[in-house]
């Protein structure tokens, strides 16, 4: 991805690029002015080439990320048909062997918006295009400038080259719209494997790999002064017995269902994770140790609520909670280390208990 320096020095590299090649055809103009190549008096010629080369300046200056403005796409269509058009003008006003030359660069302009536009906007364009031609054609075979058999068949071949050329510009479009789709696909893809690479399988929780990097980040941040955190060490109490006397699927169901009741009583700042096994680690950002507690006394009574199994009302299950508040320079180890301790002491004075570390 482009930082945001990379992509304003690639915007104005392709407004150098557009105003370099402006700058070329308004000298080739002056050319044609210069050795009489023209179907027009040079002031209205010189007013024309005027015209059209300010419109193009303010379309570059345009800029159709901004609110208020065209979009992007749209500013980039507004800018080929106002190239397009003014080419076309600029090859009708000149002889026939000159004409033919300029009327090439049109076509590449219609290539150049297959790389940029969808379908119906490069149609647009091509449309425009080719109306342009035809019009400015007849006005001159109206006048009397040219001959009507002639113009006829420059007109016909320069609409055979045209439909050719977007002919070639629609299949440039599929391309793109194909691997456009695809980015996005494998864009999807990779989203969700960074997303499983980090959640417990079982739990969809963040995994332990995950939630150490997350109090890496909440450690620099406290130690820089910010918020601070709390941790609540979860163990299920007796854990064993559900898998041996229900089964394994019914363990498994438990741990999910309390996983769910722990990411319900945290905040949405906060962060919940598996550790593994019947462990857990609540993450509470900008929590104290009393905060904690009650965030804890709610889970372990909600915990004491849950249903292990339906028709086994008298089986219940409790949780274990040790709590540490992370001390300003100390290592995520050692705060996980408290909390581990204090849960160590809940489990041994008789489970369904919340031990505040030191």
């Amino acid at each position: 991805m482009l930082s945001v320096s990379g992509a304003v020095n690639q915007r104005y590299g392709r407004i150098a690029v557009i105003m370099f090649g402006a700058a070329a055809y308004g000298l080739f103009c002056l050319g044609l002015v210069r050795y009489g190549y023209l179907q027009a008096t040079t002031p209205a010629f010189s007013l024309l080439i005027g015209i059209w080369l300010a419109g193009l300046f303010v379309l570059l200056l345009a800029d159709g990320s901004r609110p208020g403005r065209f979009a992007a796409s749209s500013l980039t269509m507004t800018k080929a048909v106002w190239c397009n058009v003014g080419v076309v003008i600029t090859a009708l006003l000149v002889p026939h062997p000159v004409r033919l030359l300029i009327l090439v660069a049109p076509l590449f302009g219609i290539l150049y918006t297959a790389l940029h536009l969808d379908r119906r906007q490069m149609l647009f364009v091509s449309l425009v295009t080719w109306l342009t031609y035809l019009a400015g054609n007849g006005l001159l075979i109206r006048y009397g400038y040219t001959d009507l058999a002639f113009e006829a068949l420059i007109a016909s071949a320069f609409t055979v080259m045209l439909a050719s050329m977007v002919y070639m510009a629609g299949e440039v479009t599929a391309l793109r719209s194909a691997f456009e789709r695809r980015r996005l696909r494998l864009n999807g893809a990779m989203e969700q494997l960074a997303e499983l690479a980090m959640r417990d399988e079982l739990t969809g929780l963040y995994n332990r790999r995950h939630i150490m990097e997350v109090l890496k980040g909440q450690k620099a941040l406290a130690d820089r002064g910010h918020v601070g955190f709390t941790l609540c060490y979860c163990d299920l109490d007796h854990f064993k017995q559900v898998n041996d006397r229900f089964g394994h699927p019914c363990g498994d169901q438990v741990l999910h269902d309390f996983a769910d009741l722990a990411a319900r009583v945290v905040r949405s700042v906060d962060f919940v994770a598996r550790i593994g096994g019947e462990e857990f680690l609540l993450v509470l950002v900008g929590a104290d140790a009393e905060t904690a507690s009650n965030v804890a006394e709610r889970l372990g009574e909600q915990t004491r609520q849950m249903c292990v199994v339906p028709g086994e009302e008298d089986f219940r299950l409790t949780v274990s909670i040790g709590i540490a508040t992370f001390k300003v320079g100390e290592r995520v180890e050692d705060v996980i280390q408290r909390a581990d301790q204090a849960l160590y002491r809940a489990k041994s004075e008789g489970r369904d208990e919340i031990i505040i570390g030191a």
